[in-house]
């Protein structure tokens, strides 16, 4: 069953990021992806998060699918690329078997490891991507000219942040978002039900208003590997709010990487039946991602 399938039949999606290496040796991370077959739905491929250079997400999201099989959902941002660079980017992962994009305006350059040399674009942001992309599908480019053959397909998806959404401008760039009939959002990582609520309150509302059923909702899961590493990814990482709370318990434990998993598959637990589905995003634990997911649902089937 495709990933757009899966969304509209109404049964969990399971979606587990994995980072591009910063050089050309796949080897780990298509181990990694191999041993996620038959337990995730798609592979989520980020495009340099964080402004890193890594291998480019659309040739990983293609070697992915080449070798496991598994579906990609390519990270497509707005920094790196002018309108041109972006259409023809989307045209050459439609060509190349890519069918899931995540559209995102992408970091800033200043935050990256290529901040004295790299000049970002940024000639769109995520809500015009998600335009220029509902137009390919509709078999156009940016001009209105009818592209060769055929059109795209793409299966859309957008990132939320259930944090923000007390901003009111926040909420109409979501409302935008909805108005571009994208098919999921996904998350930044939540551990707690009450913003899942809030956030689920909002896209209902939205839907009403616009006429419309609201797009599925991926929640998102940070497991990490240690106290140090989660402080680090809330003061580094925008949008990451790993409680103090979780972050006490690892500090406390002797196996801090089992103990991430156990209190991330209790929050599943607790979640799931809010969610259309899970993102994880294992950060500095792709090898122990089976682990996770073994235990998140089986915890959520008692």
């Amino acid at each position: 069953m495709s990933l757009r399938d899966k969304l509209a039949s109404g049964q969990p999606v399971i979606t587990v990021e994995l980072s591009p290496p910063k050089g050309t040796d796949v080897t780990r991370l298509l181990e990694n992806a191999l041993a996620l077959k038959g337990k995730v739905d798609a592979i989520n491929v980020p495009d340099c998060q964080l402004s890193m250079l890594k291998m480019s997400s659309m040739a990983t999201s293609k070697l992915i699918q080449d070798h496991t099989g598994i579906e990609a959902v390519w990270q497509l941002t707005c920094r790196d690329r002018n309108l041109i660079a972006l259409q023809a980017d989307l045209l050459g992962g439609y060509a190349l078997g890519l069918r899931n994009v995540l559209a995102l305006t992408g970091d800033p350059v200043q935050i990256g490891d290529q901040k004295e040399f790299a000049k970002q674009v940024f000639h769109l942001e995520s809500v015009r991507l998600l335009d220029l992309m509902k137009t390919m599908n509709n078999g156009k480019d940016a001009c209105g000219q009818a592209l060769k053959g055929q059109g795209t397909d793409f299966t859309i998806g957008a990132a939320i942040n259930p944090f923000k959404l007390g901003n009111r401008a926040q909420q109409l760039r979501l409302k935008q978002k909805i108005e571009r009939e994208i098919h999921f959002f996904q998350t930044q990582p939540v551990y707690h039900p009450e913003p899942v609520e809030q956030t689920l309150a909002l896209l209902q509302d939205i839907g009403h208003e616009l006429g419309c059923q609201p797009p599925k909702l991926l929640l998102g899961i940070i497991p990490p590997r240690s106290a140090q590493a989660a402080r680090r990814m809330n003061q580094e990482i925008v949008g990451v709010n790993i409680p103090e709370s979780f972050i006490e318990i690892l500090e406390r434990s002797s196996q801090p990487v089992l103990e991430s998993i156990r209190y991330c598959a209790d929050v599943v637990h607790q979640l799931k039946p809010m969610a259309d589905g899970f993102h994880f995003m294992p950060v500095g634990m792709a090898s122990k991602v089976g682990l996770l997911l073994d235990a998140c649902f089986a915890v959520s089937s008692t």
